[in-house]
């Protein structure tokens, strides 16, 4: 058995989390900024606060789920139970005498009829799901900083878990200056800008956040022009993290 859930488990389950968090009952603590975890308001707070702040929010929302869900998800669990009785039943007709091979099929019938009359009413998800997002939450309290880190990593690939960015001008500072030799086309900058912070075309709209974003740029490093065939700044850095962040 691997000590940690699954990377591929723990996403599933941070989805979840993560599309349930606007109705949490408490504000998510930290959010990520495209470098690094802070408070909403901005504030850097180190890692245990972070873990552990994640951590109690990640079971509180477990814990409001699973109260939310529970009729659904036991009634989902007593029908799959059933079906898998009659399943099992089944299974033993073969070397039943041909005389009770009609009682055997009569109890999975009845069996399934038992299950067919369970209503289930819908859920987002299984209640595999919540374990694992227990498991989570386990996990981020009690792993090690690395696996905790990792676990941070895989929450910041969705929106809810990440700051909204309202003004590109706070991302364009975040830029180096190079020498004026150097160029950057406008799709370049405008593609970097959409993976560190995706959240900006949901604020803003694709076609408006670009427009803001272009307005930022030309404010700081000059008005875009011509360079060999395609339009840039000159003078413009984009370091490594903010183009594969």
């Amino acid at each position: 058995m691997p000590k940690y859930i699954e990377n591929a488990r723990a996403r599933a389950a941070l989805a979840v989390a993560a599309q349930h968090a606007d109705k949490a009952r408490d504000p998510l603590p930290f959010v990520w900024t495209g470098a690094s975890w802070t408070t909403p308001g901005g504030e850097w707070r180190d890692l245990p606060l972070i873990r552990k702040g994640m951590g109690e929010w990640l079971a509180d929302v477990t814990a409001g789920l699973r109260w939310h869900y529970a009729p659904a998800l036991e009634a989902t669990e007593r029908r799959e139970e059933l079906e898998r009785r009659a399943k099992f039943v089944e299974a033993g007709m073969t070397s039943a005498e041909a005389g009770a091979k009609e009682v055997v099929r009569e109890q999975a019938a009845s069996l399934r009829r038992d299950a067919a009359a369970i209503e289930t009413p819908p859920a987002p998800f299984t209640l595999e799901t919540l374990h694992a997002l227990d498991s989570v939450a386990s996990e981020m309290l009690s792993a090690s900083d690395a696996r905790a880190t990792q676990l941070l990593s895989l929450a910041s690939q969705f929106e809810a878990f990440r700051a909204p960015m309202r003004d590109p001008v706070a991302w364009v500072k975040r830029l180096g200056v190079a020498p004026h030799s150097v160029h950057v086309r406008t799709s370049a900058v405008w593609e970097a800008f959409a993976t560190a912070e995706p959240v900006l075309a949901r604020t803003l709209g694709t076609a408006a956040g670009k427009r803001a974003l272009f307005a930022a740029m030309d404010k700081r490093f000059g008005a875009r022009r011509k360079l060999s065939g395609y339009e840039g700044w000159r003078g413009v850095a984009l370091p490594e993290v903010q183009a594969s962040a």
